[in-house]
C-alpha cells in the first residue's frame, strides 16, 4: 500500500508541473496578443507560492493588470487554459478563485476579464473566449455562455468602451 501512494505522490507532482507549464504558456500567450503600442502591462502575478510553502496574498489578483495607452483605461485579465470541456462544461475555477476574483474588480473598480484557451495547445489554442467577470457566474460555464464570447485566438486584443475584444 505504501508504494501505491508514493507512485500516486509521484505522479500528481509530475501532472501538476505539466498543468503549470500549460497555465505559464497559455498567460504568455495571451500577453503577446496586448500590442506594446496600445497596452502596458501594469503588473503581472508572478504565482511566488510556487516556490515558496507561504502563502502570498498578490497571488490572488488577476493574472495581469493592463492599462490601454490612448485612454490610460486599467482592466484586469485573469488567463486560463483548458484542453477540453469537463462534463460539458467549461470548468474554468473554484468557487474560491471566483470569489477572489470579484472581491478584486469590486475592491478596484476596474474591468475583469476571463481569457480562457480551449483545445489544442497552450502556446495555439483551437478556441479562445474572453468573458467579462460578471458574465463568467460560476466556476463551470456552458459552452452556450462561452461562445457568445469567442474570439479568433490568433487576433490581437483591442480595447473599445471598457470592452476588451
Amino acid at each position: 500500500m505504501g508504494l501505491f501512494r508514493k507512485l500516486r505522490k509521484i505522479l500528481s507532482i509530475i501532472f501538476e508541473s505539466e498543468s503549470e507549464q500549460k497555465g505559464d504558456d497559455f498567460e504568455r500567450y495571451v500577453v503577446d496578443l496586448f500590442n506594446e503600442r496600445s497596452f502596458s502591462i501594469v503588473q503581472w502575478t508572478t504565482d511566488m507560492a510556487r516556490k515558496h510553502n507561504r502563502f502570498v496574498e498578490s497571488d490572488c489578483g488577476p493574472d495581469l493588470v493592463l492599462r490601454h495607452r490612448r485612454t490610460n483605461e486599467i482592466f484586469c485579465v485573469e488567463c486560463k487554459f483548458r484542453s477540453k470541456l469537463y462534463k460539458g462544461q467549461l470548468q474554468w475555477s473554484t468557487p474560491k478563485q471566483l470569489g477572489r476574483y470579484r472581491t478584486f474588480a469590486n475592491d478596484n473598480l476596474i474591468p475583469f476579464f476571463v481569457v480562457i484557451g480551449l483545445g489544442g495547445k497552450a502556446r495555439k489554442p483551437k478556441r479562445m473566449f474572453c468573458i467579462p467577470l460578471e458574465e463568467a457566474k460560476y466556476p463551470a460555464l456552458s459552452p452556450e455562455l462561452c461562445e457568445k464570447f469567442e474570439r479568433n485566438p490568433k487576433k490581437n486584443f483591442s480595447w473599445k468602451k471598457e470592452m476588451l475584444k
